[in-house]
């Protein structure tokens, strides 16, 4: 006899569906990226905007990693009819990959998560400072661009760097309102450094990791188009800004970090960043630019550890 699904098990399918459709480990590391803003933008902020930013920025991410894939259902369906076996981890994986597409998730359940966590998120950003409301609706429609380019061009990388680099300005401007003084040079390094790494560290080595996915689609990105050897150039300049622009933050804040900030910056960025491009340099297989991605996934995460305890460090 076949067994009747109980409550719990429905609950619990339904809870591993909305979990997969945001890629909750993605954007569960990827509030990480506020945070540092907001410790590198003040020395001590106020712990109840970080509560409220902390809460803005995970329904934030939820949001739109979940609206990315409701944009793209259309063509994960076609995804899913030519799917390869994943032989390794990843970390976008976890969950129920791509749920709108298997019939998993309904698009009226769907979009009601999107829609819902976005608003809230929109209201606890306004409440932070209305600039921060504007971050996150910028950041916002640069992934909608981002999705309607798919099979249009694969430069549309930018679009996605520029709006991981936004999404880390709104914890800034959370703790440090413009109207106090705004150190410019400093945020504009910062915002280059999180582009930088999305762009290389995530965007394009996820790219490669699903080549013969999105070629059966016609989708273009740098691998497909440029082909491995121009992809891990490009991946590789990206991963180095990002490592050096990473350490010179630390450098630029070390009244505020000294020496764990900079020594642990150089070891994250060392571990997340320049070992994986290498061994991508070396082996440009779609496998090993899978290991790239989940490695430098984890290095906003590094960074703020190393935040955290240079920030409790004893006067």
């Amino acid at each position: 006899m076949m067994a009747i699904p109980v409550p719990a098990d429905r609950v619990r399918d339904r809870v591993r569906a909305l979990y997969g459709f945001s890629r909750g480990t993605q954007a569960t590391l990827s509030v990480a990226q506020p945070l540092i803003g907001a410790l590198i933008a003040v020395d001590g902020p106020a712990l109840d905007r970080l509560a409220v930013a902390l809460v803005a920025a995970f329904a934030g991410y939820f949001a739109l990693f979940a609206a990315n894939d409701l944009l793209d259902a259309r063509l994960d369906r076609r995804r899913f009819a030519h799917l390869r076996p994943y032989q390794r981890f990843d970390i976008d994986s976890a969950g129920i990959r791509h749920p709108l597409a298997q019939g998993r998730l309904s698009y009226r359940a769907g979009l009601a998560w999107v829609v819902t966590l976005s608003l809230l998120a929109l209201v606890l950003a306004a409440r932070l400072h209305w600039l921060c409301a504007v971050l996150f609706v910028t950041a916002a429609l640069l992934q909608v661009g981002y999705c309607l380019l798919a099979t249009v061009t694969p430069h549309k990388f930018w679009l996605t760097g520029l709006s991981v680099g936004l999404g880390g300005c709104a914890g800034w401007f959370a703790v440090a309102p413009p109207e106090g003084g705004v150190d410019w040079p400093r945020l504009l390094l910062f915002f280059c450094w999180l582009a930088a790494w999305e762009i290389g560290g995530r965007n394009l080595v996820n790219d490669w990791a699903d080549v013969e996915e999105d070629v059966h689609l016609g989708v273009r990105t740098v691998p497909v188009v440029r082909g491995p050897r121009a992809a891990g150039r490009l991946v590789y300049v990206f991963l180095v800004f990002t490592f050096v622009a990473g350490v010179v933050l630390m450098i630029a804040g070390w009244t505020s970090f000294r020496a764990i900030g900079v020594v642990g910056t150089l070891l994250a960025g060392g571990w997340a960043l320049l070992m994986p491009g290498l061994a991508l340099r070396r082996d440009p297989r779609p496998e090993t630019a899978l290991t790239v991605f989940n490695r430098a996934s984890l290095y906003p995460v590094l960074v703020l550890v190393v935040l955290l305890l240079a920030s409790a460090r004893p006067e």
